[in-house]
């Protein structure tokens, strides 16, 4: 066995060669839970799921640690916008989070460490960067010191000079350099604070992966993963801290492609982001309740991990049907439970075509994990079973089964689960979409001035236990029930506000009501009787 993988430290294809042989330790930044979990979120984990799996099956075990920043900024500013205390912001995106890593059948993740649970750590941290000389104090906080760091920008290949563009910082602050980190941030005035050397206050950012990789798999480890957009000022800011002790910190960076949509990048600054329609694309709980989670994780693996990932609605239901056929050929084998080793499933006898098949299947998974690959001997084996016997043939496709639930496909009674979480989903997406109409409704009166159907509006959702905040950037809401029994009242609301439009022979927004609700899953049909609907 030869597992190779590309190191973007390195910029080379390197043999992996574990610090303590059989073993590996893996750290894959994780989640900052402030809002619904946008799938990007879920595609680090994902992958690298099915990179530990990767690795088991070729005998190494594998502690999987993924981490949550459950303080940050956004937290606190969330917090404050809801009314509620951070806390519960933090938990309640983490639980969804973690939920949501489930249906994605992520099952190897072994430590999920919270920032907040290695609080004393971290200032322990900091002070013995202060007392090498690597770190500073400064009147809001304590910042480390590029400059001392020889090599600096070695990860993301960037010049010191280009830190001023991607680091998080306070630009009043008195540093010494302008790419200088905050390690620790002094509280202001009524935000969360833990105690320290320096004054009350919370950990920045990049000092937190360190501390907790460390804690839990020691100053040096195996591999470090993320997403490509961790590369600049994130990981170098880690390799910069970790290694300040001088030795080295992660010996293999690997990081996976970004989300993309009709083959340009989706971010958070993407104009089209606030447009709803286009956002609730991206929102991991409804673009999993359209698709499944199958077949999301079908998709996340039909490409190489390094590059970028397309979500747009053609692909998935590409994919969606793809991973249909699979089942359909796999038929009765799909109810069999039970994972085999991969080396009993190199030991089985198959024809020579089906064997060669085989052999590339776990040759394209030795070179750098290529699932892209893999996935394509998979259905070289649906090509062979096809001009196979029945004995043969079942024997062939038994193969694919197997190694395919090896990346973590093809479960025993995932078409079932699959159709349980679609139909939930679908309600729960349709309330969902419901609800940012009658939102926009009420902006839409507003805006006309008529403050008395806005005021309407807010009332009857509240009494469904709906909440609106008004913000500079729009509107929010929140509400602590949002299953599909939540529809019939929120469409008699919709239809009659629809009703309203039509008998004002205001039919643009009629029209625009109709179209909003046909994005969202859900078919209103005009008859002499009134209106019905239906979702689907």
């Amino acid at each position: 066995m030869a597992i190779a993988l590309y190191n973007t430290l390195t910029r080379t294809v390197e043999p992996l060669a574990p610090l303590v042989p059989g073993q590996v330790g893996m750290y894959v930044c994780g989640l900052t839970p402030y809002d619904d979990c946008h799938i990007g979120h879920l595609m680090g984990p994902t992958l690298f799921d099915a990179v530990a799996r990767w690795l088991r099956a070729r005998g190494l075990r594998v502690r999987f640690v993924n981490n949550v920043t459950d303080i940050d900024d956004k937290i606190i500013n969330r917090a404050a916008a809801d009314g509620v205390p951070w806390q519960e912001i933090a938990e309640r995106y983490t639980a969804q989070y973690n939920d949501l890593l489930a249906r994605l059948n992520v099952t190897t993740i072994t430590d999920r460490p919270r920032c907040t649970e290695y609080i004393p750590q971290m200032t322990a941290y900091i002070a013995d960067l202060v007392a090498r000389g690597r770190a500073y104090a400064a009147a809001d906080g304590v910042y480390y010191d590029v400059q001392k760091q020889p090599g600096y920008g070695k990860l993301s290949g960037r010049k010191l000079d280009d830190m001023l563009a991607g680091a998080r910082i306070d630009r009043d602050a008195q540093l010494r350099h302008p790419g200088d980190f905050a390690l620790w941030k002094l509280a202001k005035p009524g935000e969360p604070s833990w105690p320290s050397p320096w004054g009350a206050g919370r950990p920045g950012w990049h000092i937190e992966c360190s501390v907790m990789a460390s804690a839990i798999l020691g100053r040096e480890f195996d591999i470090h993963g993320g997403g490509d957009d961790l590369k600049f000022p994130h990981h170098e800011n880690e390799i910069a801290q970790s290694e300040a002790h001088g030795e080295p910190y992660a010996h293999v960076w690997m990081h996976n492609g970004l989300v993309q949509y009709e083959g340009t990048k989706v971010g958070k600054s993407d104009p089209r982001m606030k447009d709803a329609a286009f956002k609730n694309q991206f929102v991991a709980k409804l673009l999993i309740g359209e698709h499944g989670p199958a077949t999301v994780r079908y998709l996340f693996l039909c490409g190489h991990y390094r590059r970028p990932i397309d979500f747009a609605p053609r692909n998935l239901t590409e994919k969606r049907t793809a991973l249909a056929k699979l089942h359909r050929l796999l038929g009765g084998l799909m109810t069999e439970a039970g994972d085999a080793s991969l080396d009993e499933i190199m030991a089985r006898p198959l024809a020579a075509e089906a064997a060669a098949a085989r052999a590339a299947f776990v040759a394209a998974m030795d070179d750098d994990f290529n699932t892209a690959a893999a996935i394509a001997q998979l259905f070289t084996l649906v090509r062979i079973a096809g001009k196979q016997g029945e004995g043969a043939g079942r024997e062939t496709l038994r193969a694919l089964r197997d190694l395919g639930r090896i990346i973590g496909l093809f479960l025993a009674g995932d078409e079932a689960r699959m159709g349980e979480d679609q139909s939930a989903a679908h309600g729960d997406a349709a309330v969902d979409g419901v609800i940012d109409l009658l939102v926009q409704e009420r902006l839409q009166a507003r805006a006309a001035k008529d403050f008395a159907g806005a005021d309407r509006i807010r009332d009857q959702l509240a009494q469904l236990g709906i909440a609106i905040a008004d913000k500079a950037e729009g509107a929010a809401w929140q509400s602590p029930k949002r299953s599909a029994d939540l529809l019939p009242a929120l469409m008699a609301l919709v239809l009659e506000l629809r009703q309203q439009a039509r008998a004002n022979r205001q039919f643009a927004a009629s029209d625009r009501i109709r179209d909003a609700l046909g994005r969202s899953g859900i078919t209103v049909k005009d008859s002499k009787d009134g209106a019905t609907w239906q979702v689907g």
